[in-house]
């Protein structure tokens, strides 16, 4: 049998083979928030910087294909079934996520705390899993909800464990959307970086909320995927010592546990 060819994806968007009408339809299904059902054809074309006529073309294919579905009444769209149904085979794929679950319900139930998995979407984390305990208090997001990478401990856990080519890709891209704020953006993943290098886990504390605080760990998986899960809540119920000495060392061993299963399937 012929060898399987590598495809080098380092020139990214520029490269002959990037398909730009492709990557706009995924924008379009990408505009799509949690607990948001239903966008017009202006507020797509706000949220991917795409021409309006670009957003009517590419919705009307995407309709056809099951992706979006529209209403006649409103002239909006919502996600269709062809959508869940890839989220749902790749979630159900991603075993790491089923071996994970009683160890972070486990965690949560011990500290009162949510504790979440997730992977990069964009310039975010995407939640894929979320164990909570009883506790009034429990971070309140679930599975498909995005929270910042550039902001939080879990995206700064995933940024420490990516190979190195794919995390400078990735800075490009957050110091472009930053703006302004890069600098100290820049600051804060390096030392939530340098934390990992430490401790095996990240830090977060008030930065992407005002009462939000949280630890995180993350495995770079044999296929090169990232998974990242963290322990959160209010910080004013998980002060940073308790996060530094308790919260913090659990997750950063479980994590380990779990990768190092995760390799020795994989063997």
């Amino acid at each position: 049998m012929g060898r399987t060819r590598q495809i080098d994806f380092e020139e990214g968007a520029d490269s002959r083979r990037f398909v730009t009408a492709l990557a706009r339809g995924l924008d379009v299904l990408a505009a799509f928030q949690v607990d948001e059902k239903w966008l017009s054809n202006a507020e797509i074309a706000a949220r991917t910087g795409l021409p309006k006529p670009t957003v009517v073309r590419l919705a009307y294919t995407l309709c056809v294909q099951g992706y979006l579905r529209h209403s006649r009444e409103t002239g909006k769209y919502a996600l269709g079934d062809s959508v869940a149904a890839l989220g749902i085979t790749m979630v159900s794929n991603l075993k790491l996520r089923r071996i994970a679950r009683p160890y972070m319900q486990d965690l949560a139930d011990r500290y009162d705390i949510s504790v979440s998995l997730g992977i990069r979407h964009g310039l975010s984390v995407l939640y894929l899993e979320n164990c909570r305990s009883g506790a009034p208090l429990s971070l309140g997001l679930d599975i498909g909800s995005r929270i910042p990478i550039a902001d939080t401990a879990m995206g700064h856990a995933l940024l420490a464990v990516m190979e190195p080519r794919e995390r400078e890709r990735l800075l490009a891209e957050i110091r472009q959307a930053e703006g302004e704020r890069w600098p100290q953006v820049r600051e804060a993943i390096a030392a939530g970086c340098a934390h990992w290098q430490a401790r095996g886990f990240t830090v977060v504390v008030r930065d992407w909320q005002s009462d939000i605080a949280g630890v995180a760990a993350a495995i770079r998986q044999p296929d090169g995927r990232v998974v990242t899960l963290n322990a959160g809540g209010q910080a004013s119920k998980f002060p940073r010592a308790l996060l530094e000495q308790e919260i913090g060392p659990q997750l950063a061993r479980m994590v380990k546990g779990l990768e190092s299963f995760v390799r020795s399937e994989e063997a």
